[in-house]
């Protein structure tokens, strides 16, 4: 593993306890995945957080958010670690660049994606990183089904080989569930892209991102072919892995008319990413019908050549 991923991890855990003494924080991404759920196949540098609270009105949440990551910024700072907070309001999240000389770890709170969809555990850092840095972490932490949902909308949207990564863990450890594709089907249904252009998405060329951003991450050594093969493999058997409910679900949605009932998770309508989306839609097809219609026989189109 490469040193300067190596250190930047020491900074990462230096900085978690401070973050998460907020008690509606909750971690999510390659961090929980790697340092917590599994031991340690790869490296994370970035701490994705999750506000826990879906029924806080979004201007009071933004509020909470902006004061839990700022009375991490003055604990850090009474430790001798500067840090910088970003806030935009129309944005999507609220950021923390943690640095320490050439060293930056950035935390990321979403601002859509309130809430979870299952409960949270507090776990603790895994033996391999306890060990390789001599230290005790506990956070709470995503349930690996959510994580995995997540990730692979992260993956399909952005394709970064840590992500095609992670996934090959997944398809190690349990595959693709079905509790899985539930909350990936959520995720998406969130999702501030068109669900087609996710779900469908043309593969990008991963290599310079391979060289530059994920090579000296990982504890034993990955290829670039290997990560293509896992994202074959992805699109393959998510799309066996949707159900007629799943299908459904995800179009009654774009029509504007949610079918609340075909996906299991009670507090699924109070969920802020989906009202959101809803929102938007609507305004989408009161202003633009056409286009409206589009996004949905798009992804009607698309699900039925598979």
């Amino acid at each position: 593993m490469d040193k300067f991923y190596v250190d930047t991890v020491r900074l990462l855990l230096a900085t978690l306890p401070e973050v998460f003494a907020f008690p509606k924080f909750a971690l999510k991404g390659g961090t929980a995945l790697n340092l917590f759920v599994h031991d340690m196949p790869r490296l994370s540098v970035d701490i994705d957080v999750v506000f826990t609270d879906h029924l806080k009105p979004r201007i009071e949440a933004l509020k909470e958010i902006s004061a839990g990551l700022t009375a991490a910024q003055q604990r850090l700072k009474s430790r001798g670690i500067e840090s910088e907070l970003t806030t935009a309001a129309q944005g999507e999240e609220t950021k923390l660049f943690v640095r320490q000389n050439r060293l930056a770890v950035k935390v990321e709170v979403n601002h859509v994606f309130r809430g979870t969809f299952l409960p949270v555990t507090t776990r603790r850092l895994n033996k391999n990183a306890r060990n390789l840095f001599t230290t005790e972490v506990s956070a709470p932490v995503l349930a690996s089904e959510e994580l995995y949902g997540s990730k692979i909308v992260a993956a399909l949207d952005r394709q970064h080989p840590r992500d095609f990564f992670d996934i090959e863990q997944m398809f190690a450890e349990t595959g693709l569930t079905s509790a899985v594709a539930d909350c990936f089907t959520c995720y998406l249904a969130g999702h501030n892209r068109p669900m087609h252009e996710v779900l469908f998405s043309r593969d990008h060329d991963l290599r310079m991102v391979f060289e530059n951003e994920f090579q000296g991450m990982t504890r034993d050594p990955v290829s670039l072919e290997q990560l293509q093969q896992v994202r074959s493999r992805l699109r393959k058997e998510l799309l066996e892995s949707l159900t007629a409910a799943h299908r459904r679900f995800l179009l009654s949605i774009l029509e504007c008319d949610p079918e609340w009932n075909l996906i299991r998770f009670d507090h699924l309508k109070d969920m802020p990413a989906l009202r959101w989306k809803i929102q938007n839609l609507q305004k989408l097809k009161d202003t633009n019908p056409k286009k409206f219609q589009q996004q949905a026989a798009a992804l009607r189109d698309k699900l039925e050549e598979e």
